[in-house]
């Protein structure tokens, strides 16, 4: 079974033979506007430091084995006491630094 629509079609004719068929005046005036204008990018000092930032990033380990073994000590232990604040403070550092980078 087919279905034809011949609106949609002649619609988008339309489109195309407007588009295509502008004058030549327009043309030739969007062609010297876009001559003469220059694109210019400059880019701040604010993007080496956040490249910088990245790398030391980068350059740290994944994982402090120091604070691990310390944390596995107190809980072994049974000393280990867990803060709330400390908790939240590091939830909060972590999803901030996050969205920055």
């Amino acid at each position: 079974m087919k279905i034809e629509n011949d609106k949609k079609t002649n619609l988008l004719d339309s489109l195309v033979r407007a588009t295509q068929s502008k004058p030549q005046k327009e043309q030739a005036a969007e062609k010297r506007n876009s001559e003469s204008t220059l694109d210019k990018v400059e880019l701040s000092s604010k993007k080496q430091e956040i490249n910088a930032l990245r790398e030391r990033v980068k350059a740290e380990p994944a994982v402090r084995q120091d604070k691990v073994d310390a944390m596995k000590e107190a809980i072994k232990n049974e000393t280990y006491n867990i803060k709330g604040e400390l908790v939240v403070r590091s939830i909060l550092k972590s999803q901030l630094l996050d969205e920055l980078l």
